[in-house]
């Protein structure tokens, strides 16, 4: 034993030695042998470790799916056996025999029509959003006898669901009886001719500002002419058809494109 050291300092120095292997096996050698990991307690602590946040996965943002334009539910063909233009229709037999034909068509936004009493053209402007449509027919007689003939109502046009009549604003020619009837002369297809090139076209069912009930045989008495309809701007001659119903059996249609 060194001299001059009491015995008893060197026992206590000997115990905090041990003391502090004693600490740091607890602390370092401790954990290794059991597998798990160890956090000394603090003072003013539980003893539990705070256990990390959850890290929080931002999931992509998926790809906008590209929108699938369906087309629209095409309108079924009104007249799958439709004419074309100037092809003929035969109906009636025996002595009514006849045969009809849709043989020419003109659109336009306005036309011209004359008026004898002043010698003055008047131009005709349709209501909004429509235009003309001059209709051609032309109902020929090749049986023996006279009949009824379809008049301006029974012709109609048929255009993507809708029907148009006959315009009932158009001036048709004067039938007054205390004068000569007057033709109405319309500017832009008044030099065009009938279907049989016979004479100048006129309305339908007039001939030289007259007309008659009945179609009677012979081409010179054929009922012919242009009806006149308002339809809208859109209206295209592919999707169009002329409708004529001639009695309650017969009836056919003509596709203008």
């Amino acid at each position: 034993m060194p001299k001059g050291i009491p015995p008893l300092k060197i026992v206590a120095g000997i115990v905090i030695v041990l003391i502090l292997l004693a600490g740091a096996a607890y602390i370092f050698a401790l954990p290794k042998l059991s597998g798990g990991s160890f956090f000394p307690v603090l003072p003013g602590t539980t003893g539990t470790p705070t256990p990390l946040a959850t890290p929080v996965v931002t999931e992509p943002t998926p790809a906008l799916v590209a929108t699938i334009e369906v087309p629209p539910t095409p309108v079924p063909d009104p007249f799958p056996d439709a004419y074309q233009v100037k092809e003929l229709f035969s109906f009636n037999e025996g002595r009514y025999a006849s045969r009809a034909t849709v043989y020419r068509y003109w659109m336009n936004a306005t036309y011209q029509w004359h008026n004898d009493m002043d010698n003055r053209y008047y131009t005709e402007k349709p209501k909004q959003g429509f235009k003309y449509l001059f209709v051609f027919v032309n109902i020929e007689n090749i049986g023996t006898d006279g009949y009824p003939y379809p008049k301006s109502g029974m012709i109609r046009v048929h255009n993507d669901g809708d029907v148009y009549y006959v315009d009932p604003s158009h001036h048709l020619p004067d039938k007054s009886t205390d004068r000569d009837a007057i033709p109405v002369e319309i500017k832009e297809v008044e030099t065009q001719s009938d279907y049989f090139n016979l004479e100048r076209v006129e309305d339908y069912g007039y001939s030289h500002g007259t007309t008659q009930d009945f179609v009677y045989p012979g081409q010179g008495n054929a009922v012919d002419g242009y009806l006149i309809y308002q339809v809208p701007v859109y209206l295209k001659p592919a999707d169009t058809y002329v409708e004529i119903q001639f009695d309650s059996n017969d009836r056919a249609a003509w596709k203008l494109g």
